[in-house]
Order: C-alpha cells, then sequence, then structure tokens
C-alpha cells in the first residue's frame, strides 16, 4: 500500500450490509423552502429515524398578509409580520409531525437557545419524536448582511411563546451568523448538510443578468458554505453538502414522479393550514399559498444545483480502483489495496478547499485519472469567483490543483462570471483531457489540453439552447470525443467527425424530454453510444441507443425502476445493447437498486439497504466483475461487487471503508 494511503479497511459485519443513516441537516431561508425545493429527502431521514434538524434563518414575515395571494380582497386585509411570521411556524411544525407520522397538534418543546456568541433562535423538539429538531433563526435581513454592505441585521422575536421566554430583538452580525451555524454542525454531527443554491442561474428569458431566485435563498445558501467552510478548516469529519435548486426548476423538464409530488403536495397543504385537519384556531398556516399547491411549479421537482454524476470512479494506472467524491468542501479518494482484491482504504484528503460537491472523473486505459470540479472562493464585499479546474491522479496519489478558470471569466459581470455548470470530461485517442461546460449564454464551452497546453475556453455553435446543466461526455474507440447535454425538450450532441478535428452539431438525435438530474453515457456493442436517463415527470428510467454514425432512433426503450431521483449508473459491454448492461440508481426510498441482464420487467431491479447520497457508480475491476460504489447516508464509501465476472451475476453484500 503506497504511504500516501493511509486508511484503514472496515468491514460491514451485518450479513446484508445495512448501515444506519447519520443525522440530516437543512439549512433554509423560509420555512416552505425545505417543502418545496429539498422534500422528500427529509422525509426520507425522518421515517428512518435519523436525527433530522432543520434550520430556518429568517422571520419570513413577507408583507404580513396571512391571506391567499389570488384572493381578489388579500388588499383589505390587516397586516400583521408578528402573525404571519408565527403563522409559518405553525404550519412548518405541523408538517414534520406529519412527516413522523404523528397527529398534526402533536407537542413540540419550545425553548430559547443562544448561538455563536449572540444569536438567539428557537429550538423546537418534536416530544414524541425527539430525533425531529427545528431551529428558528428569526433574521429580517440577510443578502446585504451577507454581502457585507450592512454590518448588522435585526432579529423579530417570536410572539407566540409564553411571556418571559427571554427572547428579546437582537442584531445580528455576518459573524454571528457563520459562527452559529458551525456551532449548530459541529453539535448535531449532520452525515450531509441540504441548503439551497449559492449560485442561481439567471432567468433564461432575459440576454442580460436577471435573477431568477429569492434573494433569502443565495444569501442563506453562501452562509452555509461558509460555515461548513469554517469547520473543515479545524477537523476531519464533516458532512456532505447538498445544494437544492429553488425557483430555477421552473426553467426545466419536471424529475419527480406523480407519487413524488403528491408526496410533496400532502405536507405542503398541512404546512398552508389547507388540508382540513382540525386545528386549535387562527392561524394555523400559510394561507398565502391557498388550497391548491399544484398551482406552484415547484412542487414538480426536487433538483440539486451541482447534479449528481455516475461516474465518480475508475481504474488507476495499476488497475485498482478508486473513487472520489467531496466532503465539505475536500476532495476525499478511497482506493483499492490491490487491483480486484475487494478490499479498500481510505479516505485519503487531498489539500484543496473551496470544491463544490460534483465530481467529473474521466481517464484512458492505464493513464492516469483526472478529477475535475467546481472550485468556490468567498473574498468578501460579495465578491465571488468560481473556477472549472482538475486534479491529476496517478500511483503516487492526487496532484495539485490545476485552475482552468471559466467561458465567461472575462466579463466585468462578476455574476455572469460563477454561473459556470456542472462540468463533464473524457479523455481522448491521446491522453488528452477535454472539459465540457455550461456557459453563461446556456450554451457548452470546451477548454482541452494540447500538445503546447491547454487551449483557450470556446463556446461550441448549434444546437438549442439553454440547455440544463446536465453534460456527459465519452471517446469512441477511433478516437472520437463526443459531448450530449440536455436542454428543456431534447438531448443536444456534438461530436467529432475524424481525429483532431473540431466538435461539429449533430442534430439528429431527438429524444423526449430528460428529467432535470440526470444523464449518463455508456458505450455499448459495435462501439454505439447509448444513454440513460429518467423520463420527464415520471421518473421511469428510459435509454437511447444510436444506431451507428451518428444515427439514433425515434424513440427510447423503457427499462422500468422505482421512480426515484439522479442519474442512472451503467456498464457497457463489447456485446450487449441498451437492456444488456449492469445498472444502478438511487430509488425513492433512497437506497440504491440494482439490475443485471438479461432485459426484462421493471420488476429486475432489485433495491439494496443501506440510505446514500448523490448517485451510485459502477466500474469493472481487475477480475472483470462490475463494482457498485455509494456514499451513504452516514458519510461513508459502501462497495459491493459482483459475485462472479459474468453480467448476469449479483452483487455481494455491501463493505463499509
Amino acid at each position: 500500500m503506497k504511504n500516501w494511503l493511509r486508511g484503514v479497511i472496515r468491514r460491514e459485519k451485518g450479513a446484508d450490509g445495512r448501515w444506519e443513516p447519520g443525522a440530516a441537516m437543512t439549512i433554509v431561508a423560509h420555512p416552505d423552502d425545505d417543502l418545496y425545493f429539498i422534500n422528500p429527502a427529509i422525509r426520507v431521514s425522518i421515517t428512518a429515524g435519523a436525527p433530522t434538524i432543520g434550520v430556518v434563518l429568517t422571520a419570513a414575515e413577507g408583507d404580513g398578509i396571512n391571506v391567499d395571494t389570488s384572493d381578489p380582497d388579500r388588499g383589505k386585509a390587516p397586516v400583521d409580520h408578528d402573525g404571519y411570521a408565527a403563522a409559518r411556524r405553525v404550519g412548518l411544525r405541523r408538517a414534520y409531525a406529519k412527516m413522523a407520522g404523528l397527529p398534526l397538534d402533536s407537542a413540540w418543546r419550545r425553548e430559547r437557545v443562544t448561538l455563536g456568541g449572540g444569536w438567539t433562535m428557537e429550538r423546537d423538539t418534536l416530544e414524541a419524536a425527539p430525533h425531529v429538531v427545528l431551529y428558528f433563526g428569526s433574521v429580517r435581513v440577510i443578502l446585504p448582511l451577507v454581502d457585507d454592505e450592512i454590518e448588522t441585521a435585526p432579529t423579530m422575536p417570536p410572539v407566540d411563546l409564553p411571556e418571559g421566554a427571554g427572547f428579546e430583538p437582537e442584531q445580528i452580525t455576518k459573524e454571528i451568523a457563520i459562527a452559529a451555524l458551525a456551532e449548530l454542525i459541529a453539535l448535531h454531527r449532520p452525515a450531509v448538510v441540504r441548503t439551497l443554491d449559492p449560485d442561481p442561474e439567471h432567468d433564461w428569458g432575459y440576454a442580460e443578468y436577471k435573477r431568477s431566485d429569492h434573494d433569502d435563498h443565495t444569501a442563506t445558501a453562501r452562509l452555509a458554505f461558509l460555515a461548513m467552510q469554517r469547520l473543515a478548516a479545524a477537523r476531519d469529519d464533516v458532512p456532505v453538502m447538498e445544494y437544492f435548486r429553488a425557483y430555477a426548476n421552473r426553467f426545466w423538464a419536471y424529475n419527480c414522479s406523480p407519487r413524488l409530488h403528491k408526496e410533496k403536495t400532502d405536507y405542503l397543504m398541512t404546512y398552508a393550514g389547507a388540508d382540513g385537519a382540525p386545528h386549535p384556531g387562527y392561524p394555523h398556516g400559510d394561507y398565502q399559498l391557498g388550497t391548491n399547491p399544484y398551482r406552484s411549479t415547484h412542487v414538480y421537482s426536487t433538483a440539486q444545483r451541482y447534479t449528481a454524476t455516475a461516474s465518480w470512479a475508475a481504474a488507476l494506472p495499476s488497475g485498482a480502483l478508486a473513487a472520489f467524491a467531496v466532503r465539505g468542501d475536500r476532495l476525499l479518494m478511497w482506493q483499492e489495496t490491490a487491483p480486484g482484491s475487494g478490499r479498500w482504504g481510505g479516505p485519503v484528503r487531498a489539500p484543496i478547499t473551496g470544491l463544490m460537491p460534483t465530481l467529473a472523473v474521466a481517464h484512458r486505459a492505464g493513464g492516469p485519472v483526472h478529477v475535475v470540479a467546481l472550485r468556490r472562493a468567498e473574498e468578501g464585499k460579495g465578491i465571488i469567483d468560481v473556477e472549472v479546474g482538475c486534479v491529476e491522479v496517478g500511483q503516487s496519489g492526487p496532484g495539485p490543483w490545476v485552475p482552468l478558470g471559466g467561458p465567461d471569466e472575462a466579463d466585468p459581470d462578476r455574476r455572469r462570471q460563477r454561473l459556470i455548470g456542472v462540468p463533464a470530461a473524457t479523455v481522448d485517442h491521446e491522453g488528452k483531457l477535454w472539459v465540457f461546460v455550461r456557459d453563461f449564454t446556456g450554451g457548452l464551452s470546451v477548454r482541452r489540453q494540447t500538445a503546447s497546453g491547454w487551449s483557450a475556453w470556446e463556446r461550441l455553435p448549434g444546437g438549442p439552447r439553454p440547455l440544463q446543466d446536465v453534460l456527459v461526455a465519452t471517446t469512441t474507440e477511433a478516437g472520437l470525443v463526443e459531448v450530449y447535454a440536455a436542454s428543456k425538450r431534447t438531448i443536444a450532441n456534438w461530436r467529432q467527425t475524424a481525429p483532431g478535428g473540431a466538435l461539429e452539431a449533430n442534430d439528429s438525435l431527438k429524444s423526449t424530454p430528460v428529467a432535470s438530474g440526470g444523464l449518463h453515457v455508456v458505450r455499448t456493442g459495435g462501439d454505439r453510444a447509448c444513454l440513460y436517463f429518467r423520463q420527464a415527470g415520471t421518473g421511469t428510467i428510459l435509454a437511447y441507443r444510436e444506431h451507428g454514425s451518428g444515427r439514433w432512433p425515434g424513440g427510447p426503450a423503457e427499462l422500468g425502476g422505482y421512480d426515484g431521483l439522479g442519474p442512472i449508473a451503467a456498464i457497457g459491454r463489447s456485446t450487449g445493447g441498451a437492456g444488456d448492461m449492469v445498472m444502478a440508481q438511487r430509488n425513492r426510498y433512497w437506497t440504491a437498486s440494482v439490475a443485471v441482464p438479461p432485459a426484462g420487467e421493471g420488476s429486475r431491479w432489485k433495491r439494496m439497504p443501506g440510505m446514500i447520497t448523490g448517485a451510485p457508480a459502477l466500474v469493472s475491476d481487475a477480475t472483470g466483475r462490475a463494482v457498485l460504489v455509494v456514499l451513504g447516508l452516514d458519510g461513508r464509501l459502501h462497495v459491493s461487487r459482483q459475485r462472479a465476472a459474468e453480467p448476469t451475476s449479483a452483487f455481494e453484500g455491501w463493505r463499509t471503508v
């Protein structure tokens, strides 16, 4: 074992490889953000009995009118900011009680706690299910504070607590806010922290920058990032971070199945006081939402800003497998102790900070592995830098960070600079790395290695715009580079027609809409590309397989599967078709499901135990067996491999690294 790999190998004791999910924390701006944008992940954690902590930073008092926004007489209603803020908190407590399977009027222990040297929050614990905890920060203005435009921001104490609860208006500084969140993360030790989007895409209906999200969402996500980064500088046991899109969900094809979006609306109706359930009196929810939550497009999608990929594992030059992930803001690497041994060590933490969660991993057989990521830095006064970069991993471990900038780095508007999409990468026939990202215009940009160094960023002509932040790249046996990107209605494709040639748009691929949050490509029999993704609005897994020479069929093959979220992992076979792959996905239970050939009905999917974050990855080891790797909701790597080097072979139980 190399001296840079100092991890201790651990094995799962249970015969089925089951592990307990760790604590999960959400950090949001408003009481309905987690229900609209992050659920069903919260309900899944609560149901599993995992400690589930919700943190709501703002008072969310809005205009103080707790009346349906569609009511024509709304302007005649009285303004009561304190009352509206209290009603929203009541609604959220009732929704959380419902997610815990308890009566809506279940008792909560409500108390005052002071954090971070001066921020007094309300902490509510569900008495019949004490693993469910809510914090309310009640700050009244947040983005100017995070941007250093103001030194302090006022809080609005809750008015619906018994007299003498000890709440007084406070002035919160940015330092107090960061310290308080870091303290909460350290106190509850979550395996995963879920928050909102720190760099939301702009409104695609405008050529210039126009924000598409609420300022409070953006500021909250930035504070969560800064708090986590501070914690990561002092300790290793930091959480996995997940950042969720908010209002920008409306731009893309819906990714929740009818089952999942009905579940979301059920909890939202309780939050809104519109589910017809008995209640102790007015107010008992956020009446601004009205009685029909389906009128909001937010219920139809739950999508992460940094879209998970299914390609975060690969073989090192020695043939030993390696897996890569970001925990906190640091790159972690796990490795097989010997090629094909099935025994792993790690993680090793690379000395790189500021990484966002999604990685693009690319390699050529026998060559080094390239890990491509986004790196983010808050520099104060609202100045933020986001860049693309890569790390080369060989036998001696991860190398230094190589910054690649971004396609809009020369733009004087820094907001445009940092709206870089999630990267995709591939290695060509000469071993040169190609990196692709969506740029500010919604088109595709590429930067690649050449014999003389890195090229400049190039915007690719053609194709539909805007593109979803879902890209995948591949290289054919002939050494030709291809890249695929989902738009709202179809999949765009650029490809080389000769080694070393330019990438040209190919308009022969006309797919059905791709659900936001996942696209994967593998090479199949005859060196034909096959794309795997979820059908918009249903979650059904589909496959499009190239006919040859860039020609595509008129429709996809349906492969069933549970109505989950995220990309589909698959391993290609030199003689197989779309249904002959070994596949894996995250299902609606937040566990992995696997499928082995031969192709059949939806029942071919087998659900494995153990809740996960992100997406599973599949890779072949030195023995020819498929190896499945997942990052569990306990923050640890779990590995399973096929019992034999046959595509039809079942998978063994999990081993925990």
